[in-house]
């Protein structure tokens, strides 16, 4: 149960700081931050680009900070019984008034640190990050399924059935409709670059698709299909 909580709740402070971190590119948020600030933070703008961005990465790398604390202060647990696992599963009024410090703390740091940190930085912890998310949702996509066919097997249940197949269409139609959407909205006329990495995307989620149903991986791992691919390609679009 703690296990569940804690991840929903990490999982919560994750999503706020995404919303918080797409308000950041929006003129309404710079003009209240430059405010805010009483104008000691100066949005910089190159023709109709305002470097709203540099604020997105101050917001993240609060982030960032936050839960490097926790992982050096968590370092070398590996129970729940462990007399520091209470930091990871309890105390969420301090954890969050540190989040929200470090936060405000990357405001002050001069913007020229924000370029540098961008893009390096930050281009290569978000790699990882993303390969590491990719992993255990494999992990994760694997479980389910091997849970929904045991149920299937034991009792022949209509209920695992129809949630297997439900969410395995269910993640490839969401997939469809954001790639579409991303053609739409992302990828118009002159936008090279974003019509390649989402053609590529879709190329690939097709093919992985098709090679999770072939013999020789059915051979291999006879639990392995369709919803491990749905559910990896609905993660990478």
């Amino acid at each position: 149960v703690y296990s569940i909580a804690t991840r929903i709740a990490y999982a919560f402070i994750l999503l706020i700081n995404s919303i918080i971190s797409w308000i950041m590119l929006t003129p309404w948020a710079l003009e209240k931050l430059e405010h805010l600030t009483m104008d000691y933070m100066k949005i910089r703008c190159d023709g109709k680009e305002c470097h709203g961005w540099v604020a997105v990465h101050r917001i993240n790398f609060g982030l960032g900070l936050f839960h490097l604390l926790l992982s050096l202060l968590l370092l070398g647990v590996r129970t729940s019984k462990d007399g520091r696992a209470v930091l990871q599963n309890g105390f969420w009024g301090p954890k969050i008034l540190v989040w929200i410090g470090f936060v405000v703390m990357s405001f002050f740091i001069p913007e020229s640190f924000f370029f540098v940190y961008g893009h390096y930085i930050a281009f290569i912890a978000a790699m990882l990050f993303l390969l590491l998310g990719l992993i255990l949702l494999v992990d994760l996509a694997h479980s389910w399924a091997e849970l929904c066919l045991e149920k299937i097997e034991d009792s022949d249940s209509r209920l695992w059935r129809g949630l297997l197949i439900g969410s395995t269409m269910g993640m490839y139609l969401a997939s469809f409709v954001m790639t579409i959407l991303m053609y739409i909205f992302f990828a118009k006329s002159g936008c090279s670059m974003n019509q390649a990495a989402i053609s590529i995307n879709l190329i690939v989620f097709l093919i992985i698709s098709v090679v999770s149903v072939q013999p020789a991986i059915q051979e291999y791992n006879s639990r392995a299909g369709l919803a491990q691919a749905a559910m990896v390609t609905v993660y990478c679009t």
